[in-house]
């Protein structure tokens, strides 16, 4: 099944406007000495990524070697998880290590693909903390759109630490619809067990460090560098994208830089 479910997304990546080139590359489990990708990807800005496809659960250590080693070779890394893998829309409860890890690696969520009678289908399945230690919410995003690819280097304080290339399939737009769904949510599960809602200040901070793109809780540097590379990548003045779209997001990204500052009481 791994090979039908490569090509299918294969295709899919070379569809991308950003997208250079992508190929399959000789098949292995994640278990084998050299963790080969199923598939590599390059974009026009001359990044590379490589994609797994996990059919079965990754070990946390395997996880670890796949981002050092690519990483250390300027190359992003990509997991793609088969949905049954997962816990279900609605879950309530706690996370497999690798599954917590994938969270942490991709900002609160995890890309999975479900083979349906009408063909292959990704999902990001969003995973959300709660008051409770260790206890998640999870709902999937079913109209996942696959126009998008990017890699980036992201720091890592907990679970996967320490510095990575990530490779990332989720467009801006959908990161803020996202955004806005997470907090109503939370909402829902709080109201929904009569539990206490938090103040407004911590889910603003919270949207805050998702709309830099980093994970929650992040270190100053890893704040400010965030907020540099979005800052360049949206000036109006030097954008690629619309100018409309370019100053709103431009101004999304200042405010929450603002708002993480002055929470966090930086200079």
């Amino acid at each position: 099944m791994t090979t039908s479910v490569a090509q299918e997304i294969k295709t899919r990546f070379r569809r991308i406007q950003d997208v250079k080139h992508a190929s399959t590359a000789a098949l292995t489990t994640l278990t084998a000495r050299n963790h080969e990708p199923d598939i590599v990807v390059e974009t026009w800005m001359n990044s590379r990524l490589h994609v797994y496809i996990q059919e079965a659960p990754p070990k946390p250590r395997q996880i670890k070697t796949v981002l050092k080693q690519n990483s250390s070779a300027s190359i992003g890394s990509l997991f793609l998880i088969a949905a049954a893998l997962l816990p279900p829309d609605g879950y309530c409860g706690r996370l497999r290590a690798w599954q917590d890890d994938l969270r942490v690696m991709n900002m609160g969520a995890i890309y999975a693909f479900a083979l349906e009678e009408d063909g292959l289908r990704l999902i990001q399945v969003n995973i959300d903390e709660t008051s409770q230690r260790n206890q998640f919410i999870v709902w999937h995003s079913l109209d996942f759109p696959f126009d998008a690819v990017s890699v980036r280097r992201r720091d890592y304080q907990t679970n996967i630490r320490g510095s990575w290339l990530i490779g990332d399939i989720a467009s801006a737009q959908f990161k803020r619809r996202i955004s806005a769904e997470r907090a109503r949510q939370r909402f829902h599960y709080r109201t929904k067990r009569s539990q206490p809602l938090e103040t407004a200040g911590a889910e603003q901070i919270n949207a805050a460090y998702l709309a830099l793109e980093i994970e929650v809780g992040a270190g100053q540097e890893a704040v400010k560098e965030a907020f540099r590379h979005l800052a360049r990548k949206y000036h109006p003045d030097v954008s690629e994208h619309e100018k409309d779209e370019a100053e709103a997001r431009f101004k999304e990204v200042k405010s929450a830089y603002e708002q993480i500052k002055n929470h966090r009481r930086w200079r």
